[in-house]
């Protein structure tokens, strides 16, 4: 099927993904633009998710922080912001001292404060491009905004872009030989851990030359748990205990949009919806083979830095349990530095990063479709990025 589909994907038939992403985001313009108030044609609050991070960064601007993770508090606030006709509600569910950093953008209007959001992502993708030092910034800039999982950071005003640029960021420090500072800079990612996991088993396997790497990663969280509770330690609390007790079962939440949930974890989920527990325990069971399999990976390619970083990344996004399909656009990572490291098989590849692209563009909505005519639902996503993993993982295997 590979080689037909790399004899198909001539330079002409992939300008369809030129116009697929043209059209993406002329619709999303266009339901903005010609919406009503701060909704757009569908009814969704303008930038979605982001309307969470901007009630957070005001809670804690008026001194209402202790409220931060308080539900009836946080509903009433983002009535207000949005006005009366506000349908959902969107929880804030990332640690308090991220709502510091959105202080400054909940000074201005919401909708000037989502552009400022979303110019910011954009800004955050460019920079995150020259951090991987890929050779024609610009191009691949225009393919990666194709990608739906950016698109889907962008629209949903999401900080996808942000943990992006943060990973990137810690790699260019991290191969540059400014080993704490890496380590330092990774820390600012700790507002959604799970991806930061990868990233660290790297560092702890090699141990002897990143051990700086450890430290600056331990100090930086340590950092940021000491601005938390010193900043606002009522939500500090409440957020422990709400990470306890309620994220593990954020997939069961009502209105939960679990078709956007792309990990092994959400794949069970949706196709045993009967028994979670089961799906549970076959997450855990396939995420201690990726582990397995990533170390193997690292004893094989110790002197391929950025392979091994680009596939502790993708290891991060495996055995994570939660992953939204905005969070996909860290796979750049991995597929810029395999192309940077081995540009003899970029176009031997070709069909590969076709089908993730095409996997992540449908698979929300064929998931949707399922769910509204059957109990469960095959994410098709998690078995095409899987299937290409490993084809492409002993493609570099051989060729290392």
């Amino acid at each position: 099927m590979i080689p037909q589909l790399r004899r198909f994907l001539t330079p002409r038939r992939l300008r369809y993904a030129w116009i697929a992403g043209g059209a993406l985001w002329l619709a999303w313009l266009v339901s903005v633009v010609a919406g009503r108030g701060r909704l757009d044609l569908a009814g969704t609050p303008i930038g979605t998710d982001y309307l969470q991070f901007y009630a957070a960064g005001t809670t804690v601007r008026t001194g209402d922080g202790v409220m931060l993770y308080d539900i009836p508090y946080q509903k009433a606030l983002e009535q207000e912001i949005i006005g009366p006709d506000l349908a959902t509600y969107h929880a804030f569910i990332t640690p308090p001292f991220l709502a510091w950093l959105l202080v400054p953008f909940s000074m201005v209007d919401y909708t000037l404060s989502f552009v400022s959001w979303s110019l910011l992502g954009l800004v955050c993708l460019w920079l995150s491009l020259r951090f991987l030092e890929v050779t024609d910034t610009r191009k691949t800039l225009l393919w990666s905004l194709t990608f739906f999982p950016v698109f889907a950071a962008i629209s949903f005003g999401q900080n996808a872009l942000l943990s992006l640029f943060i990973l990137c960021a810690a790699y260019r420090l991290w191969r540059n030989g400014r080993p704490f500072w890496a380590g330092l800079v990774l820390s600012v990612a700790l507002y959604k851990p799970q991806l930061v996991v990868g990233v660290a088993l790297l560092w702890f396997l090699d141990w002897r030359a990143s051990w700086r790497s450890l430290v600056g990663l331990g100090v930086g969280g340590l950092l940021l748990v000491a601005a938390s509770f010193g900043l606002t330690p009522a939500a500090a609390v409440t957020y422990l205990e709400f990470a306890r007790t309620t994220l593990p079962d954020l997939p069961t939440w009502q209105d939960f949009p679990i078709w956007h949930l792309h990990t092994v974890r959400g794949f069970w989920r949706l196709l045993l919806p009967w028994w979670p527990r089961v799906g549970d325990l076959v997450t855990a069971g396939l995420s201690c083979v990726a582990v397995w399999a990533f170390v193997r990976y690292w004893r094989r390619s110790r002197d391929h830095q950025s392979l091994l970083y680009g596939a502790s990344v993708l290891l991060g996004l495996l055995v994570t349990p939660h992953a939204m399909i905005y969070d996909w656009c860290l796979l750049l990572v991995p597929a810029l530095l395999l192309q940077k490291s081995l540009p003899e098989s970029r176009e031997r590849w070709r069909a590969e990063w076709a089908l993730v692209w095409v996997a992540a563009l449908v698979s929300g909505p064929l998931t949707y479709g399922q769910l509204q005519v059957l109990p469960m639902a095959v994410q098709v996503s998690l078995p095409v990025l899987v299937w290409v993993v490993l084809r492409v993982s002993h493609d570099v295997v051989r060729t290392v």
